[in-house]
């Protein structure tokens, strides 16, 4: 019984429990995604090892994600403003805001492969453009 209530307790926690809106840049050459915490702390993503022990992961779900300590500026729901490293702004868009553009503008992608489109584009301060 102590084990269930346990159990009941653990998985219940509200940081356990906590749902992250995924963040993107750009698309391609590659996906730089990332996450804010409830406090507003960015969270970048790679879905490698950290190549070092100072990028211990933060958050393993689906890869790794690693907080740093930047704030990021929200815009609105579906869009932040991120500083990196370098002092360069970057704006994100939430996935849903992605999928929203793609469905409402589609576009047919011709890739050597496949039909399908990934979203690609940019997300800017006005949003996600293709």
């Amino acid at each position: 019984m102590k084990r269930l209530l346990l159990a009941l307790l653990l998985f219940s926690s509200p940081v356990l429990a906590e749902k992250y809106t995924i963040y993107t840049t750009e698309r391609p050459p590659s996906s730089w995604s990332g996450i804010i915490d409830s406090e507003g702390y960015y969270y970048w993503f790679t879905n490698g090892i950290p190549p070092a022990e100072k990028h211990k992961c933060d958050i393993l779900s689906q890869g790794c994600w690693i907080k740093t300590n930047v704030k990021a500026e929200i815009i609105n729901k579906d869009i932040i403003l991120v500083k990196n490293r370098y002092g360069e702004d970057r704006y994100f868009c939430s996935e849903e805001h992605i999928k929203a553009v793609n469905k409402a503008n589609p576009k047919p992608t011709y890739l050597r492969y496949s039909s399908l489109d990934y979203g690609y584009g940019k997300c800017t301060k006005d949003g996600w453009v293709r």
